[in-house]
């Protein structure tokens, strides 16, 4: 029997390794290939994410926006119309720290034209405190008409609202702020409106100041321009608004 060359049985085992890949050469190659594939993944979530918090940002920084300019557009239009008269008392203007009701005309696509009773308050939510906003014609108005249907969600979780009111004071002279209306026969000069409203990516509810377009008589503004009553605005909140209340 011919005994075999263990040479040729070595030189050939070293080209076949030579030629091909080893068991621990392939499990480092496909754990390289995972780490590759989930750092890509990772950073594709990474920005999935970012782009959707943009998104969400860009959508609730437009609809403040947006909220922001109807209140301030509604409220400087208030007129000085009877909503309700109740013991030869006419109620014109009904002003809270958390809700104000007034006559003013309504945009054209959420109405059927003429002046229309309109109410902002704030009312309790899935999560918190919303701003909603009600309306109803003032044309055959009665008291709960404002309830007869759901009203529209403005804002949701905004923490808190506080209206205040600029208006004459019994001389007629001179002006002042004061957190509750008391002269429902009356349009305040102004209207101030301030949200407890933050968010955690930073979104802030600007502070509202505007006058409203008549006085208490229905007349045009005559003593006291725009910027005049925005100059009164800037004590609101500080120590100079809480001293005059």
């Amino acid at each position: 029997m011919i005994a075999p060359d263990m040479r040729h049985f070595g030189h050939s085992g070293r080209n076949s390794g030579q030629s091909g890949f080893t068991l621990i050469e392939l499990l480092l190659a496909t754990a390289l290939i995972a780490i590759i594939m989930a750092m890509a993944y990772g950073g594709f979530r990474a920005g999935l994410r970012a782009t959707a918090s943009g998104e969400a940002l860009i959508e609730e920084t437009n609809r403040l926006r947006v909220v922001h300019q109807f209140v301030r557009t509604q409220i400087s239009q208030a007129r000085a119309l009877v909503i309700e008269d109740i013991d030869n008392e006419r109620i014109v203007f009904e002003g809270e720290g958390e809700r104000i009701r007034f006559v003013a005309p309504m945009p054209g696509y959420l109405s059927y034209g003429g002046p229309y009773v309109q109410e902002f308050r704030l009312e309790r939510g899935e999560v918190g405190m919303d701003l909603v906003f009600a309306f109803a014609m003032l044309n055959g108005y009665e008291p709960g008409d404002l309830d007869a249907e759901p009203p529209v969600t403005l804002l949701e979780d905004v923490g808190r609202a506080e209206f205040e009111f600029l208006g004459f004071d019994e001389e007629r002279e001179n002006v002042e702020w004061s957190g509750n209306w008391e002269f429902t026969d009356e349009v305040p000069v102004a209207v101030a409106l301030r949200l407890g409203f933050a968010r955690d990516n930073g979104v802030r509810w600007p502070e509202l100041v505007t006058p409203v377009l008549v006085d208490s008589g229905g007349s045009l503004l005559r003593m006291r321009s725009a910027d005049d009553v925005r100059a009164e605005m800037l004590g609101i909140g500080g120590d100079a608004s809480r001293q005059r209340r």
